[in-house]
């Protein structure tokens, strides 16, 4: 069942819970609205007919004539005067009511007794309720009607506006129809606030997908550079390695072509190691971190060491980073000159300073990526890309820079650890 179907539902459910108790409560108080001003005006004109101080038959039947039923007068002896012939019974009490002077009122068989006393007397009336009684069937048929039409002219506005008031639903499921499994694009805010929220939260969705499939498209990427880069880097030391190889089965123990074939084989074998490192690295997600006093960390390893923090880090992942910084400096830069720590309210930064040349412009904004090297370079431009890897795991984040001295600087940016924000602050 939709949504439209179920408030139009509802809507008809509501005019009827309003209509039938309205309509019964309204006939209802008609009929006793009506034998109220009967009764009133029956003893209105009894009374002024009492007030002429002569009761006669004549001037009751006038009123008789008026309310229809029968009148009576009745005599001090007690003999009582009807105003048409007919075998009549008064109701039981009113003779009782007359002789104690007080005034008599009771339906009894769907007829309205009312008599006054007077000086010689009384007299009163006896008038039938059918009109009375059938006044609510009347008026239901009338209320029916009119009412019914009411009611159904209400009700075709009310669904008119309700489905002016769904428009914006509709807008919505016309636009999300109409898009592509691609389009994550988000939906325009809708005229209907309530609609809103439910709106919002599918922008969130799809721009939280968008990034997902963002991040996707990225790794996608990545992966494919990465084999490609692996495929390379591996076929060189291969071809090498195949060369002494040649050698060595032409003449064997030629110490040149072994010191070749081993050089390479061991390079393969930093090559694989690294990649081993680095696949583990990017499968496993962040890693949960310990306390770590960066700076007798680095100094236990005897690195010149400016500044200090503390750090939630695994000793065993900064070992990693620390020991590809110092390759990445001693191998293509000349050598370390010295390593500072900026601490910070929520994290440590570890810069470690080199000597060499500086990043080329071209490789400086891919510095952290995998097989990323200089043509100089004799490495396999993994170093780096550890460094990034071991960061992201930790929480991190990692940067690149050219010092304007000379040089380039690396940094690895490490969260606090919890409970040393602040001292860390101080200390920067």
């Amino acid at each position: 069942m939709t949504l439209r179907l179920r408030l139009l539902l509802w809507l008809l459910l509501a005019l009827a819970l309003l209509w039938l108790p309205l309509g019964v409560l309204t006939v209802r108080q008609a009929q006793r609205t009506v034998q109220d001003t009967l009764e009133r005006a029956v003893r209105s004109r009894l009374g002024f007919l009492l007030s002429q101080g002569q009761l006669r038959i004549q001037d009751l039947a006038q009123v008789v004539q008026e309310f229809g039923g029968v009148g009576f007068v009745w005599g001090a002896e007690g003999r009582i005067t009807y105003t048409d012939l007919g075998d009549y019974a008064l109701p039981e009490g009113l003779e009782q009511a007359l002789l104690q002077g007080q005034s008599f009122r009771r339906i009894q068989d769907n007829w309205l007794w009312i008599a006054l006393p007077g000086d010689a007397g009384g007299l009163g009336l006896g008038t039938p309720l059918e009109e009375v009684a059938a006044l609510p069937q009347r008026l239901l048929q009338v209320y029916v009607g009119i009412g019914g039409a009411l009611a159904l002219l209400a009700f075709a506005v009310g669904a008119w506006g309700l489905s002016r008031s769904l428009r914006p639903l509709d807008t919505v499921s016309r636009e999300l129809a109409r898009r592509s499994a691609a389009n994550l694009e988000p939906l325009s805010s809708p005229g209907l606030p309530e609609v809103r929220p439910a709106v919002q939260a599918m922008n969130t969705l799809m721009a939280e997908l968008n990034t997902a499939l963002n991040r996707l498209k990225v790794q996608e990427q990545a992966a494919r550079r990465f084999a490609y880069g692996a495929s390379h880097e591996l076929r060189n030391p291969l071809t090498a390695l195949k060369g002494y190889l040649e050698v060595l089965r032409r003449r064997p123990g030629e110490p040149r072509a072994a010191e070749g074939a081993l050089r390479e084989a061991q390079r393969m074998e930093s090559l694989l190691q690294g990649l081993l490192v680095l696949a583990r690295l990017e499968g496993q997600g962040q890693v949960r971190g310990q306390p770590l006093d960066l700076r007798a960390f680095l100094e236990q390893r005897g690195l010149p060491v400016e500044g200090s923090g503390w750090v939630e880090s695994d000793p065993d992942l900064l070992a990693v980073v620390v020991e590809n910084l110092l390759q990445n400096a001693h191998k293509h830069a000349g050598g370390l000159e010295k390593i500072v720590l900026e601490p910070g309210r929520e994290g440590v930064w570890l810069w470690a300073y080199d000597a060499g040349p500086g990043f080329h412009p071209e490789v400086l904004p891919k510095a952290f990526e995998a097989f990323i090297k200089s043509d100089s370079s004799e490495g396999v431009g993994l170093g780096l890309a550890l460094v990034a890897a071991v960061a992201r795991a930790l929480g991190g984040q990692t940067r690149a820079e050219n010092r304007p001295e000379g040089g380039a600087r690396v940094g690895v940016w490490l969260p606090a650890a919890k409970g040393q924000g602040a001292a860390n602050s101080n200390l920067g």
